[in-house]
């Protein structure tokens, strides 16, 4: 029970992760298909992730160390067990002589129960929420059941020795059993519970103060993933130009990790943002927010909307320089200035949905646009 535990955390560990290493590219996709983010869908795409990183956890893990005598103590798992239905032989074998209730908490009946809930919520996800039949759901099964138990034969995939785990041909027909009850049961349960995506509506009003925000928080997920990858990638470069590791002693080693996050910052708030024509750094982007001249209603000039996207980056940036709180004073004041629209009238811009933004292109600022089915217009900003 203790190992189920910790599998138990690992996936809590791994899903906050794997949901901000998922979340801008979920982001665009909702606002791109249904013009707003649905919370039941978030909330179902949430629970899919936090599934999958239970098998991650449940499959794999833990990890073991490996040892001199690391193969040969896990001999026996060198060789797939191909015999159909033999997990039903060990469960003969290990409760011979016992009672009924004794027999239902062995390992063996155990093992099973746990094979086929392991996919159990697979099979419902996709008949849910993709919408797939019985046929593609147990072949889409049957191929990830199959992913794991090469992974395990194969030590993960080299990165161990030898298997460390059996491949077992049991685990392909149980766990595909589990995916198919995990159909069934989808069927009545999606007409108690809400349709799996939002509905769509037009996007066309100002964008809010919580979906800028986001546009924000998006931009500071990718700052801070993409940033240690490009120190990692400038180690690597390093040791492939000169041949050999960077030095302890090296300047370079010392002001990396600032010069990573600075490089990439750069990168997200300026170089993009002059890029993209709707000057949207990578989180606006995802969120379908466009910066256009509030005059004119056509696409910003450059140094306008570079000014809008890289305010809050030179802030932290220059406040780090200086230390202590700074950065973070420094960002509430220009944030604080763009609440109040300060930002907005000196750079003549303003934030619009990409949807309102193609409507305008079309019929001209002059014009406005409607707001959802109502007549009312949205007078452009001057």
């Amino acid at each position: 029970m203790e190992i189920y535990l910790t599998q138990a955390k690992i996936a809590l560990l791994l899903a906050p992760l794997a949901i901000a290493l998922l979340l801008l590219p979920f982001v665009s996709r909702q606002y791109g298909r249904f013009g707003h983010i649905g919370r039941w869908s978030g909330f179902v795409t949430a629970m899919l992730v936090l599934y999958a990183c239970g098998v991650v956890a449940f499959t794999l893990f833990p990890l073991p160390e490996v040892t001199p005598d690391f193969c040969v103590i896990r001999q026996s798992l060198a060789t797939p067990r191909w015999q159909p239905l033999s997990s039903i032989q060990d469960v003969i074998r290990e409760n011979a002589g016992r009672d009924l209730p004794a027999a239902l908490y062995s390992r063996s009946v155990l093992q099973i129960v746990f094979n086929v809930a392991l996919f159990v919520p697979l099979g419902f996800f996709l008949r849910y929420r993709q919408g797939l039949g019985v046929a593609r759901t147990l072949a889409i099964s049957l191929a990830g059941s199959l992913t794991i138990e090469l992974t395990q034969l194969t030590g993960l995939w080299g990165l161990y020795p030898c298997a460390y785990r059996l491949f077992d041909v049991d685990d392909l027909i149980i766990n595909t059993v589990g995916a198919g009850l995990g159909w069934t049961l989808a069927g009545p349960a999606a007409r108690l519970l809400p349709g799996p995506w939002p509905a769509p509506r037009q996007d066309l009003a100002p964008p809010t103060a919580g979906r800028l925000a986001l546009a924000m928080l998006l931009d500071g997920v990718v700052w801070f993933f993409a940033s240690p990858v490009f120190g990692l990638l400038s180690v690597l470069g390093y040791r492939l130009v000169t041949g050999g590791p960077m030095p302890d002693d090296a300047l370079l080693r010392d002001i990396l990790p600032g010069l990573s996050y600075a490089v990439i910052g750069l990168v997200i708030f300026a170089l993009i943002p002059a890029a993209r024509g709707d000057g949207a750094t990578p989180g606006r982007a995802a969120v379908h927010v466009a910066v256009r001249h509030a005059v004119t209603g056509r696409p910003a000039p450059v140094l306008r909307r570079l000014t809008r996207s890289a305010a809050p980056y030179l802030a932290l940036v220059g406040g780090a320089a200086v230390g202590g709180f700074v950065p973070v004073l420094a960002l509430l004041a220009v944030l604080e200035l763009e609440r109040r629209g300060v930002m907005a009238r000196r750079t003549r811009t303003r934030f619009i949905t990409r949807a309102a933004a193609r409507l305008e292109t079309v019929r001209g600022p002059d014009h406005g646009v409607e707001v959802g089915s109502s007549s009312r217009m949205v007078e452009p900003r001057r």
